[in-house]
Parts: C-alpha cells; structure tokens; sequence
C-alpha cells in the first residue's frame, strides 16, 4: 500500500502522539501495531469460516497474545483486545480498561 506525503505526516503525528500518551517509543509501537495486524488477520479468516473450527483459530492467537503480554508487562501497560475484525485490534492505556468504554484507550493501528 502506498501512502501520500500527507497521510504519512498525519500518521507519523498520532503514533508520536499515542507514544507520548503511553511513555513507550516508536519500536514498541510498531511492534505491537503488527502483532495487532497478525491477530487482525486471523479474526478476518476466523469471522469467514477459513478455519476448520474455533479451537484452530485459538490456537494461532494464544501465542500472539502470549507474547504480546509479556511484550507490555515491563511497560505497565494495560490493553484490551477489540476482536471485530473490521478496525483496530489493539487499545493500550496506562489504567486499566473497561470493555464498555475502550475507545478512550489509545488505538494502535
């Protein structure tokens, strides 16, 4: 996919935003948006029927989430995991987060 100038200023701009709101740096950031991207991934093919039942798909996603815990566990983080395949996969905050009201966590996308 390719980007214009602008979209990647504005993209640049919320991720040094989110960044700065949860103490963490770019790496962490982009690490967790592309583990945010593979569990994405296997919620789409799940929410399809490309698996040949639910305990296939849990399989994928345990080790994932697994790392994804202890990727976060040194920053204190808490996250919450959007499982519609259709948006962001990943909401970090520094408190923890209700599932009635995780929008108000920063959005890894």
């Amino acid at each position: 996919m390719t980007y214009t100038k602008k979209e990647r200023l504005q993209y640049n701009q919320r991720r040094d935003n989110a960044c700065q709101r949860l103490g963490i740096t770019k790496n962490h950031y982009n690490w967790l948006r592309r583990k945010g991207s593979e569990l994405r991934r296997i919620y789409e093919r799940d929410c399809n029927g490309e698996y040949p039942n639910e305990d296939y798909a849990e399989k994928l996603e345990n080790p994932i989430y697994e790392s994804i815990t202890e990727y976060i566990k040194p920053l204190k983080l808490a996250i919450y995991y959007q499982t519609d395949p259709r948006g962001a996969t990943i909401y970090l905050d520094k408190e923890s987060i209700l599932e009635n009201n995780y929008t108000q966590a920063v959005c890894i996308y």
